[in-house]
C-alpha cells in the first residue's frame, strides 16, 4: 500500500510539472534560466518536452537534413546521431534509422490506420482511440514531429516491438546511447509516466549531459524535466 501510495504521489508531481510545461510553452515563456540551465553544459533547445498533455507549438518548426538517404532529422542532431552509428559499428553492431523526423499530416495518417484497424477489431471509437495512443502518438505531440526522435532497427531483427530490447543492438543502444546524447525514451515501467508502452527501438536526443543523468539515475524526460523546474 504504501509503495502505491507514493506511486501515485510521484505521479501526481509528475502530471503537475508537465502541465506547468503545457502552459509555459502556450504563453511562450522558457522554464529553463541560466541559474538551473548552464551555457555550454545543456542544450536546451534538446529538452522541448512533446508529450499527450504538452502538444507542439504550432509554429514549431525543425530545421531539418537528411541522416541518410532516406530519412530526416533536426540538423543539429545530425552529426551525434552519425557519431552514434560509428561507435556500434566499431563494437561490431549496425543501427539503421527505419523512422526519423514526420510531418503532422504522417502522423494523422498513422493514428487514423491504427484506430481503424483498431475498430475492425470489434473496439469502439473510444476504446480504439484510447488503446491507439499507448503505442502510436496522438497527432501533433510525437517527438518525431520534433525531429530529435528515432526508430532504430537492425539488420536481422527489424520489428518494432519490445524483443528488440533483447538484441546486441538494443543492448548496445541502452548501454551507450546517453554518451552521443541520446536516451531510451519510452522505459518499461514508465508507461504510467509516459503515457506509452515500452519501446526499446525509440531514442530522443536530450544533450550529452542530460542523457546521461537520465540513463544513470533510470528516470523519463519528464521526470527529468520536473526536478529542473522543482
Amino acid at each position: 500500500m504504501r509503495h502505491l501510495e507514493h506511486r501515485k504521489r510521484r505521479f501526481d508531481s509528475v502530471r503537475t510539472a508537465v502541465l506547468l510545461l503545457a502552459l509555459a510553452g502556450f504563453l511562450g515563456i522558457s522554464i529553463f534560466s541560466f541559474d538551473t540551465v548552464q551555457a555550454g553544459e545543456t542544450e536546451e533547445w534538446a529538452l522541448i518536452l512533446a508529450n499527450k498533455q504538452t502538444p507542439i507549438p504550432k509554429d514549431y518548426e525543425a530545421e531539418l537534413t537528411f541522416c541518410d538517404s532516406a530519412h530526416e532529422v533536426d540538423e543539429r542532431i545530425a552529426k551525434p546521431l552519425s557519431q552514434m552509428i560509428a561507435a556500434a559499428g566499431k563494437d561490431g553492431v549496425i543501427l539503421e534509422v527505419c523512422s526519423a523526423h514526420r510531418s503532422y499530416e504522417r502522423q494523422v495518417e498513422l493514428f487514423r490506420n491504427k484506430i481503424d484497424g483498431l475498430m475492425r477489431s470489434g473496439l469502439s471509437y473510444y476504446e480504439a482511440y484510447k488503446t491507439a495512443s499507448y503505442s502510436v502518438t496522438v497527432p501533433g505531440t510525437s517527438e518525431h514531429q520534433l525531429g530529435l526522435a528515432l526508430d532504430i532497427v537492425t539488420p536481422g531483427y527489424t520489428d518494432l516491438d519490445a524483443g528488440f530490447g533483447e538484441t546486441e543492438a538494443g543492448k548496445w543502444l541502452a548501454e551507450n546511447s546517453a554518451d552521443h546524447g541520446f536516451i531510451l525514451r519510452y522505459p518499461l515501467g514508465k508507461e504510467h509516466i509516459t503515457g506509452i508502452i515500452y519501446e526499446p527501438w525509440h531514442f530522443r536526443y536530450v544533450g550529452v549531459k542530460a542523457a546521461k543523468e537520465i540513463t544513470k539515475r533510470g528516470i523519463t524526460l519528464e521526470e527529468y524535466l520536473e526536478d529542473i523546474i522543482q
